[in-house]
This record gives C-alpha cells, structure tokens and sequence, in this order.
C-alpha cells in the first residue's frame, strides 16, 4: 500500500500526481480531519491541515510522523483507550471502528475529538492500513456537558431514557426515588410507575413526544422504601451520545395533592357538619317548643319530652365536637397501665344510666383476672363509649317494636385484650358495612356524620389494634376491638 502512493507522488507518473495534488487541496479545505495510515510500517501515507492542527504537527511531514507524535496530543486518561479500540479493530471480521476522546495542548485548552476509521484488508484478511476521518465535536461537547451541569443543579428530578432504560438521573431525581444513581441505570422507567398508572403514562408521554398534547401529566411512583410520591412530568425527544432519546424533567408534587385533598375534605367536613349542626339546631327548637308550651298550658308532660329532647341534642351536639377535634388535631399517646377490669367497668358507669333511660336492657361481663394493659385510657374510653352510644341509636331507632339489648364484654389472652360490644338493633346492609370505618360514611343516613367511627378506627389502629363489624339487616351488629396487651 505504501509503494502505491509512492507510485502517486512519482514525478514519472504525471497524470496521477496531479490527481493526487488535486485531492490533497480538496482534503485541506475539509473541516475534518483524514488520514491514511499505513499499519506493517507505522507511518502515514497521508493526513490534510486539519490533522495537522489537531494534533499540533506543523510542518512535519507526512513520511516522518510516527504514531507517538499523535498519540502525545492525545489525552493522557484517554490514550489506553483509543489503543484498545484500534486494537479490537484489527480482529478477524471487523472493517470499522471509532473512539472519542481528548486532545490536550500545552496551553492547557482541551479539544473533544470523534475518530472514525475503516480498515483495509488485502484479500486474505489481513489488515493493511486505517483510513479516518476526525470532526471536532469540541462546541458540542461542551454544550452537552453544560447541558447535564444545568441538569445536575436543577431544583426538580430530570432523566435520560434511550433504548427503554435510564442512561442518566440526576441528584434531585435520586432524591425524590431515594434510589442510588447505580440502582437506576441501565433499568426499566416504568418500574417506579405504580401499577395503576403505568398505561397512562405510555399513552400521553407518546403523545407529548409526538407533539398531540403538550400538558403536563400526573401520577404516582414508588421510592425505595415503597412509598408513594405525587410526581408532574414533562418529556421531549433529544439526541443523545449521537443516538435518539427521551429527556424527562418531574417534579414533586405530593404535598400538593396532600392540600388538594386536605382542601376537599375539608370543604366536605364543613358541609357535613353544617348539616349535622342543623339537624340539631332543629331539634333544639322542637325541644323549646315543647318546654315553652309545656308552661303554658300547665302540661308536664311536654316539659319533660322537651327537656329529654335537648339532652339528647346537647350530647350529640357534644359528641360531633369531640370528633371534629379528634380528626383536625394529631397527638402523642399517652400510654398508661391500666386494669382491665377496672377500666371496662369504668366505661360501664358512665353509659348504663342513659341505657336505662332508653329502656335498653345492658349485659356486660368482664373476667375480674384480666390483668393489666398499657393503652391512652382518654382515647381508648372515648372510642368503646362512641360504639356503644351507636348500639344505643340504633336500637331506640329499631321499628320493630322488640325488647332491645346491648351487650359490652371483654376475653383476654396472654397477648391481647377483646372487647366485644353487639345489639340486636336493625343492622346494617353490608354495603354500609363495608364503608363504616370510611371518612363521611355513615349508617345513619342523614343524622349521622361519617366522622365518629373514622376516628374510632383510626384510634384503635395507632394502638396497634383492630376494629371489626359484623352485622346483617334484621340480626343486629357486633363490633369486635382487639387491643395488644402492649403496643409498639
């Protein structure tokens, strides 16, 4: 190979001089860099201007510059690499290769280089020389490296898919995920979509990608420790390392949707309770009414149905205000030991009277060795006594005209306590049922506010118990509160 351009340049060959000379003017004016590299004798057979430029040749000719003049050019981090690649381009069956690497010039300035070549082989195989071509992707470098700094320091997660897996995170993303920059490369986006959102976003990142919708789009993903996050993301396509990809900017967005939803709640607690009030503001006149006609018409009867009405408002009254301050304001508990006995027969005192009153017939049965367990006595008492005073509601509202009865229990185990609280009132559909322990569900139709047993449930949870009801129309209800001997 090298005879033949020595053949070229022979003044004995005129004709394919000037064709040559014609070429190399061509090659100068390039803004690429082209050389010819003859691989048995280690020289080259040829390069243009721009080669002399990056790698600093100056006049050097062409014949006396050996492969460690260029490879002095080239960076010290970078040379052990670009030699490998030629390397694995002389193995059997490769016609080609590229590296991209960094020329680093004795003022300290750096040029980012793309080096591409194609191996000439004679017809058995064997590797004659390399013929390349070398563009400055300097400006483009840098732009990218600005890029992914801009990225590193941005307020809100951004990622790089390109074949369907994650090619870049950056620090916020890492943040928000709570996954190492290790655990997310190479690995599927969708696996850190929830489930139920995972059709979602395909569709309208497609169609933000193919420019159908520019808007944002909402949906939840997991973090490492597998909770949830509210995420708002955009997607746009871009070329990424000379290949297409998607760049994905998020943003967090839960504590929004938590005040979305604390805003809606409250805007529906503000309804309910109005409602609640209203009833009770109407039963208050009703009672009025019936005291105020009561005295004047020397009727004793009506004065006591009235004073039996307003009672019973004011504890309703009463009872929604302690459920309102239950729900809106959290506290530590304050865990005490108690007697089990002892604090059953408690709640018992102070509900039995107003069972009598009711005509309700009370059972109660406690085991007097029961022992002792670790609970908020405030908490835990104002949940039995809510339950029980729904027991009681529901059978004084029974239509059936039957002997109503409550009955409170308790059983214990060496682990547990269990409070067994049943009626046989009216019931509850088991549509109902299964909504009771949900906020603004109520059995009680419009009397009732969805908030009481809410917050009874959610009392009995902190202690690491469970609430339970059984119940069928016509048959009654029992609610079954498990309480550890000794919450966690």
């Amino acid at each position: 190979m090298g005879s033949h351009f020595d053949i070229i340049q022979s003044e004995k060959h005129f004709p394919y001089s000037d064709i040559f000379n014609d070429f190399e003017r061509l090659a100068n004016h390039s803004q690429d860099a082209i050389y010819h590299f003859d691989i048995a004798a280690q020289r080259f057979l040829f390069y243009n201007q721009k080669f002399r430029i990056f790698f600093q040749l100056g006049n050097r000719k062409t014949v006396d510059t050996l492969p460690d003049h260029v490879f002095n050019a080239i960076h010290t981090e970078d040379r052990g690499y670009v030699r490998e690649a030629f390397d694995n381009s002389l193995k059997a069956g490769q016609t080609e290769g590229e590296a991209e690497y960094r020329a680093l010039y004795k003022d300290g300035s750096i040029r980012w280089l793309h080096d591409r070549w194609i191996v000439l082989r004679d017809p058995q195989g064997k590797a004659l020389s390399y013929q390349g071509f070398i563009r400055d992707n300097t400006q483009h470098k840098l732009s990218e490296l600005q890029f992914i700094g801009s990225r590193q320091n941005a307020l809100v997660g951004s990622y790089i898919v390109q074949e369907g897996v994650f090619k870049y995170v950056n620090p916020q993303f890492i943040s928000i995920t709570g996954y190492q920059e290790a655990a997310l490369i190479d690995t599927d986006p969708l696996a850190l979509v929830h489930e139920d959102y995972r059709k979602h976003v395909r569709q309208r990142a497609k169609a933000m990608l193919t420019g159908e919708d520019l808007t944002p789009y909402e949906f939840c993903v997991f973090d490492q420790s597998g909770a949830t996050h509210w995420v708002m993301e955009t997607v746009t396509p871009i070329i990424y390392r000379e290949k297409r990809a998607v760049l994905g900017y998020f943003m967090d967005i839960t504590k929004i949707h938590e005040m979305k939803d604390n805003l809606s709640t409250l805007g529906l607690m503000l309804g309910t309770i109005s409602h609640s009030l209203k009833g009770c503001l109407t039963g208050m006149q009703a009672s009025l009414y019936l005291i105020e006609t009561g005295f004047y018409r020397d009727r004793p009867a009506h004065i006591e149905e009235g004073l039996d009405l307003t009672k019973l408002m004011v504890d309703r009254i009463q009872k929604l205000i302690f459920d309102i301050l239950y729900y809106a304001k959290e506290r530590e508990l304050e865990i005490e030991k108690v007697d089990v006995w002892q604090f059953a027969q408690e709640i018992t005192i102070l509900i039995e009277n107003r069972f009598r009153a009711a005509n309700i017939e009370f059972i109660t049965d406690f085991p007097h060795n029961a022992g002792y367990f670790s609970i908020d006595t405030e908490i835990i008492r104002t949940a039995l006594i809510n339950i029980l005073e729904n027991a009681m509601e529901a059978c004084i509202e029974d239509e059936r005209h039957i002997a109503n009865r409550i009955r409170f229990t308790a059983t214990v185990d060496k682990n547990n306590v269990c409070f067994e609280i049943s009626d046989n009132g009216p019931g509850i559909e088991k549509e109902q049922a299964e909504k009771l322990f949900q906020l603004f569900s109520s059995s009680k139709g419009k009397r009732g506010t969805g908030i009481g047993l809410f917050v009874t449930r959610k009392a009995i949870i902190k202690h690491g118990g469970t609430l339970a009801v059984e119940s069928s129309p016509n048959e009654g209800a029992t609610f079954r509160i498990v309480l550890p001997r000794n919450p966690s």
